[in-house]
């Protein structure tokens, strides 16, 4: 199993930073232009199943939010090759009212090379976008 984890610092109140991340599980496409397009398959109330469309692939993703955790994990789903998740945790700086600590963290394992490269070549750039994304848009509304 391969980890990698990103983290970034954003002041914007609670809510406010979780409707931004709510906002980015419908409509990834528009925090990272490494998506292509997204369509919402089914959704749960805790959660949605969605295909996401990236330069390489289809994906399918279940992702589940839990604010009393302050966590969206995306499970990829049906992959024939891969499996992996990357959870999304928002922890408050003690101290620092409204000031949080927005983390990505990427856990995945492959039986194939090709990917497992592709993967760890492209996957800090993807990922520290969006969160780049998502602190922006929370910072300014």
């Amino acid at each position: 199993m391969s980890n990698l984890s990103f983290k970034c610092e954003v002041k914007a109140p609670l809510e406010q930073l979780w409707n931004t991340l709510m906002d980015e599980v419908e409509h990834p496409d528009s925090y990272n232009s490494g998506i292509l397009g997204v369509d919402i398959l089914e959704r749960f109330h805790d959660g949605v199943l969605r295909s996401v469309k990236v330069p390489d692939a289809d994906v399918r993703e279940k992702v589940l939010f839990d604010f009393k955790n302050l966590t969206v994990e995306s499970k990829l789903v049906g992959h024939p090759s891969l499996v992996g998740v990357i959870k999304k945790v928002i922890t408050p700086i003690e101290g620092n009212e409204g000031t949080f600590i927005l983390e990505s963290q990427i856990a995945w394992e492959t039986t194939d090379d090709r990917v497992d490269g592709m993967i760890r070549r492209n996957m800090e750039s993807f990922i520290t976008m969006g969160l780049e994304q998502v602190k922006k848009r929370a910072e300014s509304k």
